[in-house]
């Protein structure tokens, strides 16, 4: 089945991206012959998709162009972490994200990524 963005060609979470990665997705992706230079941005010890005017690297303007192997917080998404609340929720930037289904197997996968991502983040800075 074809996701609603894809049906829609909706692209408002490619645009400014700040989507952070794990060392697993930028193993996937440089599998795909992709340097860590091209894609990978350092934002005090934070790795995320880097941005190409005005949007992220491999959205060639009509569609992402590593769709079947993006990062896994891409595929969660809308799902994200609300890091006030410490819970997954909607993101209300997206206009789709009612679509979505908000299941405890998706709010587990989004706090199993954002702890990796965090223990990541504290490997590289300690």
């Amino acid at each position: 089945m074809e996701s609603i963005c894809l049906k829609k060609k909706c692209i408002t979470c490619c645009i400014n991206t700040q989507m952070l990665l794990s060392m697993k997705d930028i193993k996937r992706i440089e599998q795909l012959g992709y340097t860590k230079d091209f894609f990978v941005e350092y934002q005090k010890g934070w790795l995320q998709l880097k941005n190409r005017d005005g949007r992220c690297v491999f959205h060639d303007g009509t569609k992402c162009v590593i769709y079947e192997h993006r990062p896994e917080g891409c595929r969660l998404y809308p799902i994200i972490f609300d890091y006030d609340t410490k819970q997954a929720i909607r993101d209300k930037d997206c206009p789709y994200s009612k679509t979505f289904p908000m299941t405890k197997q998706i709010e587990k996968q989004v706090s199993n990524l954002v702890s990796r991502i965090m223990l990541e983040r504290f490997m590289r800075l300690f």
